[in-house]
């Protein structure tokens, strides 16, 4: 009777340790993967995929679309390279999106993303993020419902880049300036 009953206390104790350990959610600014959400101030970030682009595809040509004029010309030696990304808000007020990103090379390179005008409706921008669940892009918009279901950041990068890989995507925003989030890209 004793061993049961002590039994039945351990098994009340652990189980309230457990529970109580359940309410914690462990906040992580850097991912390993692109499956790995990263937290930046009120939102979490997901990197749905990342891929050099080739712009004598139709569907990469679609993408691409939009690039300012002085940045649309690549070298030789130059690739495009697309991140896709996305957004969620469960805080409960509205966020905005993180508005700085780049791409750092093990050798410390650093590669931001190219301007790209208003024609292209798949491009990362910044914008808020609805309360309680809201994500960017929109479930309803073009970016959301292609296969990627994320907008796309586009870098021209030096093919020598993915010579020092790992590639990370760092993920600042002006809202936050003091944290920065960052994922292993899967390159």
């Amino acid at each position: 009777m004793v061993r049961r009953l002590l039994a039945l206390t351990l098994l009340v104790i652990a189980a309230t340790a457990v529970a109580g350990c359940g309410d914690k959610e462990a906040t992580v600014s850097v991912g390993e993967s692109e499956a790995i959400y990263v937290t930046l101030g009120d939102l979490q970030y997901q990197v749905q995929m990342s891929r050099q682009l080739n712009p004598a595809d139709a569907g990469d040509s679609d993408l691409l679309a939009g690039i300012d004029p002085l940045d649309a010309s690549l070298g030789t030696e130059d690739l495009w390279f697309g991140v896709w990304v996305r957004a969620f808000n469960s805080s409960d007020q509205i966020a905005r999106t993180a508005d700085d990103f780049k791409i750092v090379d093990t050798r410390g390179e650093e590669f931001t993303p190219v301007a790209v005008d208003g024609s292209n409706k798949l491009v990362f921008r910044e914008a808020p993020v609805l309360a309680d669940g809201g994500q960017y892009p929109n479930p309803n918009s073009a970016a959301a419902n292609l296969p990627t279901t994320g907008a796309i950041l586009i870098f021209k990068l030096p093919r020598s880049s993915l010579d020092y890989r790992p590639l990370e995507l760092e993920i600042g925003s002006s809202a936050v300036p003091d944290e920065m989030a960052s994922v292993t890209l899967d390159v």
